[in-house]
């Protein structure tokens, strides 16, 4: 008990006390420097609920995770699947596919802001050069929530992607040499037997990063703060604001992180509940 102490005080420190702080503080009201002001009960969250701005911001939230975890996983696959055979230079994609994971996501956010520059960004000027105009990537409301997911998917690529590799590796080659003997060709191999045979690394990768995407924040405040027109605007953005955005309503941001811990639990359980039936751990 002498040995684990240090750690259960770190864990107690860390986890558990802001915890009970942020339970605390959400049914109270604050005054203009964060501290607590009296006793609200659950008026925080009454007033959350009765506020348009707060379900349509938990839509982006839902839209967001998605859309981020459905192109991980297809995007993904899509690299993985063709990098997982053994022939030259597969070696040398291997690696640069993990380039993602040295970049920090605050240096990504900054580097893909400047490409998705208005008119001088790269990607303006690609799209110029094909023969379109101006696409607005971070000022556009149409087109301001799928850039954000597309820097997310990036980032998230080399992990996801060596995940993939790991267990598509682990695959017996007997399997698919059986398979050739019966004739089975790319998409057959692919859907009956390799997809199957992955879905212990499908299903944590789906737990893990529907999770990140709903926590996810520093792409996010890097590429859009929340903008424009609160198209980007999600939850962790909008617990960010209300404590930090000039009001100091710490009581109103402790209501929203307590949704937002219910909503990541109740994704997790919902996960565990119906995906890991269909999970193969052979």
């Amino acid at each position: 008990m002498l040995f684990l102490l240090p750690s259960l005080l770190a864990i107690v420190a860390f986890d558990y006390w802001p915890l009970l702080r942020t339970s605390f503080l959400s049914m109270q009201s604050t005054n203009l420097f964060g501290q607590p002001s009296g006793f609200v009960g659950l008026k925080n969250f009454e007033t959350m609920f009765a506020d348009s701005d707060f379900w349509r911001m938990l839509g982006t939230t839902v839209l967001f995770m998605v859309g981020s975890v459905s192109a991980k996983v297809i995007v993904g696959l899509a690299i993985a699947l063709p990098l997982s055979r053994r022939v030259r230079g597969t070696g040398v994609f291997r690696a640069s596919v993990l380039i993602p994971m040295a970049v920090s996501t605050a240096v990504a956010g900054l580097a893909f802001r400047a490409l998705m520059t208005p008119s001088t960004g790269l990607f303006d000027v690609i799209a110029q050069a094909l023969g379109g105009g101006n696409v607005g990537w971070l000022t556009s409301t149409d087109v301001a929530l799928l850039s954000v997911i597309i820097v997310d998917v990036w980032t998230a690529l080399g992990f996801t992607v060596l995940l993939l590799l790991a267990a598509l590796d682990s695959i017996d080659a007997q399997v698919f040499e059986a398979a050739d003997v019966d004739g089975a060709g790319f998409w057959r191999r692919t859907i009956s037997i390799t997809l199957p045979l992955i879905t212990p690394t499908l299903f944590f990768i789906i737990v893990t990063q529907s999770i990140q995407a709903l926590r996810e924040f520093t792409i996010i405040n890097v590429l859009t703060g929340g903008g424009p027109a609160d198209s980007t605007r999600t939850l962790v953005i909008d617990i960010y604001q209300a404590a930090f955005g000039g009001t100091a309503d710490y009581g109103a941001s402790s209501a929203r992180s307590i949704i937002l811990l219910v909503l990541i639990l109740a994704l997790t359980a919902i996960q565990f509940g119906v995906l890991e039936r269909k999970v193969n751990y052979r």
